[in-house]
């Protein structure tokens, strides 16, 4: 998985492992984290995303946080439950088919699944993604540490760490046990 994976020496692989350090132990902070580079893919190809809520920690393997992609808009639009999991592992691990799948099943129709992960999503994991056509995006280490880094440079100088605490202390967020589809209410 080298496309996956940031080259030893990169400023990827420099910035992957501070965030795998800084969430190690701490993997409830990376799941805010996770939700606001998920935002940040989502609105990159020019959609309107909503952020909603971080689950509350139950280690059930139940979602980690929610959101809403709107398209379009007035009648000619419509409105999808993202629901995301964050993954905070270390870097050369795999995430297996079997993972994603388990976010797959909780999707109902018209929801859309983002799993978000410091390591890397294994190719027969990918492969059933695409063949099975489940609707989810899938964000590894390399993606989440250039996300990250671009929101840095936009917001903090370029400086990683403040990003990192930024996100944290200004989390809105709230954390609740609401049910998904409450998104949509709002």
């Amino acid at each position: 998985m080298p496309e996956q994976r940031a080259k030893s020496g990169t400023v990827e692989a420099k910035d992957l492992e501070l965030i795998y350090k800084h969430f190690d132990g701490r993997k409830h902070d990376f799941e805010a984290v996770a939700s606001a580079v998920a935002a940040r893919v989502l609105r990159g190809a020019g959609n309107s995303y909503v952020e909603g809520w971080l689950t509350r920690r139950s280690g059930d393997g139940g979602p980690d946080f929610v959101g809403r992609l709107d398209i379009g808009s007035g009648l000619a639009g419509t409105s999808l439950v993202v629901l995301g999991q964050a993954k905070c592992v270390k870097l050369d691990n795999l995430v297996t088919a079997e993972q994603i799948v388990r976010v797959v099943a909780r999707l109902r129709r018209g929801w859309i699944g983002v799993y978000v992960t410091t390591g890397a999503h294994s190719v027969p994991a990918q492969t059933e993604m695409v063949e099975d056509q489940y609707p989810i995006v899938l964000i590894n280490g390399l993606e989440l540490a250039r996300e990250l880094r671009s929101m840095a440079r936009d917001d903090h100088g370029g400086d990683l760490g403040a990003c990192l605490g930024h996100i944290l202390a200004q989390r809105e967020i709230a954390i609740t046990n609401r049910r998904p589809e409450e998104i949509l209410l709002g």
